[in-house]
């Protein structure tokens, strides 16, 4: 009797530390870069709390889980990303632009072949909070969720803001339509260290970034395109799978973190 009371209390003990987890504030653990264009650090952080269920920074801190995502492509470089996660054994999130799937529908669907979980990153990059009333989704996310449905059959769940701006009422909008904006708790900064730095010294860089602000539930945001190269991101995410494993730390997609559905149909 005594031995099944101690588990018990263990079971009890266990569940109320997930709910203490959950419950703690999101946040972006990665430095602002000044004079760069970034989203405000606290403004994430606001929309997380104002948004819950809706607007996520990163999943629950109880479990040693990480989510990697990569956004803008696909492109010529995301064969070689998709040859790394392969070799690892590991399942990301892309979240791809519409345009792009357009032009390169076999490495979208080589993705979700394998695998990996496919997010709306818009049509073609634009910074959504700037745009007027619905012109968001209709020039937007709906061109690329259809896009999605003539590629692979599906609407995804999943989108992310390019520039990670979006208004409160497109939001709410998002919501409307039942999807989720996905944000980030951990920037690898590929696309500025890959601007200000040669390639080895940016590889350097961005494992370096990823493994020092790694924490359980993270989102970790990259890139498989834009920018002069994503051949620094590549051998990155190479050594820092290898590293955070070292580490006890388990990969998972972005819809398995947050406990939700990746697509509407």
């Amino acid at each position: 009797m005594k031995g099944l009371k101690s588990l018990w209390l263990a079971a009890v003990l266990a569940l109320l530390a997930g709910f203490l987890h959950a419950a703690e504030p999101q946040k972006v653990r990665t430095p602002f870069i000044d004079n760069w264009g970034q989203i405000p650090l606290e403004e994430l952080a606001r929309q997380a709390a104002t948004f819950p269920g809706v607007f996520y920074l990163q999943g629950n801190e109880s479990q040693k889980v990480i989510a990697l995502t990569f956004d803008d492509g696909p492109s010529q470089f995301t064969p070689a990303l998709l040859d790394v996660l392969k070799k690892h054994q590991v399942k990301a999130t892309f979240f791809v632009l519409g345009k792009s799937m357009e032009q390169s529908p076999e490495l979208v669907k080589r993705a979700h072949a394998e695998g990996h979980t496919l997010g709306n990153h818009s049509w073609d990059h634009p910074n959504l909070s700037e745009m007027s009333g619905e012109a968001y989704w209709t020039k937007q996310l709906q061109p690329t969720q259809d896009m999605f449905q003539k590629v692979l059959g599906f609407k995804p769940s999943l989108m992310r803001p390019p520039y990670g701006f979006l208004t409160d009422a497109q939001i709410k909008g998002i919501d409307g339509h039942g999807m989720k904006a996905i944000l980030w708790s951990v920037a690898s900064d590929d696309w500025y260290l890959t601007h200000t730095m040669q390639n080895a010294a940016a590889a350097d860089a961005i494992a370096g970034q990823v493994v020092k602000y790694a924490h359980p539930g993270a989102i970790v945001l990259a890139h498989d395109a834009g920018g002069r190269t994503r051949q620094p991101t590549i051998e990155a995410t190479d050594r820092y799978i290898a590293e955070l494993k070292k580490q006890g730390y388990r990969f998972v997609t972005v819809d398995q973190l947050l406990g939700v559905k990746p697509t509407l149909n």
